[in-house]
């Protein structure tokens, strides 16, 4: 009888230390599930920054750090373009173009884009009607500003011209410290006189002053040539649907690294 008690006892010690292995092992095994299911959405988040950061590989610091805490927050980088009429509103215009292919590459979250034309305006007259006030209202992280250089072109001196620039980016700075400037000059016209020297002017005072320069006009056919009839209206002097894609591809090339 006692070998039969010792006999029921020790399988009932076996088949209690089996299940108890295997309610701990069954423990590991959820825990472990549960750790890699937690970790999976962060390593995805790891990754998805990774790429997006390679797109911004060739924007200055400043910008890279403004897109890698948009990623963080989920809060878009403003990025405001000003410009003259050459912006246009089409849908086929290089704002537009340029706007769909950010959110395309990066996402919805990454960059916010708002665009405001000052069709014919004049620096002078930017200052006058307080369009400095507009854009800080507009509160851009990055301000893309095309700087109305061809509206002064024969109206006012360029070194007026760019004094009225710098008056109205310390404006700017002054209200948003942490803005980031970039100046752009308006498209080519074929064939001009002193247009290609103030272009050259506004190149320079952009580097004196370290704001970004988007040399965009390396894309455009030489001035000189006729092919630039190709990509910008005769008529008008304003670029064709051609010519805004062609502008609208230099600024993706630069904002998004292939």
């Amino acid at each position: 009888m006692k070998n039969f008690l010792l006999t029921v006892l020790l399988l009932v010690s076996c088949v209690s230390f089996i299940i108890a292995g295997q309610l701990y092992w069954q423990k590991k095994i959820d825990d472990t599930v549960k750790q890699a299911m937690a970790e999976a959405p962060k390593q995805e988040a790891i990754e998805n920054e990774s790429k997006l950061m390679k797109y911004a590989a060739q924007l200055p610091s400043e910008v890279q750090n403004k897109i890698k805490n948009a990623i963080h927050t989920n809060h878009p980088v403003r990025l405001v373009i000003v410009g003259s009429k050459a912006i246009s509103s089409s849908e086929k215009s290089w704002p537009a173009l340029f706007k769909n292919e950010l959110e395309s590459t990066y996402g919805q979250q990454v960059f916010e884009v708002v665009v405001k034309e000052y069709g014919d305006m004049t620096t002078k007259e930017a200052l006058e009607a307080n369009v400095d006030k507009e854009i800080i209202d507009a509160k851009p992280d990055i301000l893309l500003w095309e700087s109305f250089l061809l509206n002064n072109n024969g109206v006012i001196e360029i070194e007026d011209t760019l004094q009225q620039i710098d008056t109205i980016i310390q404006n700017i700075q002054s209200a948003l410290p942490d803005v980031t400037v970039m100046l752009q000059p308006p498209h080519p016209i074929y064939n001009a006189t002193y247009y290609p020297t103030q272009v050259e002017e506004l190149k320079t005072f952009a580097k004196e002053k370290g704001y970004t320069y988007l040399d965009h006009w390396k894309a455009w056919p030489d001035y000189k040539s006729e092919e630039l009839n190709d990509v910008v209206n005769e008529n008008t002097d304003l670029p064709n649907e051609r010519g805004h894609q062609l502008w609208a591809d230099f600024l993706i090339n630069y904002f998004i690294a292939k």
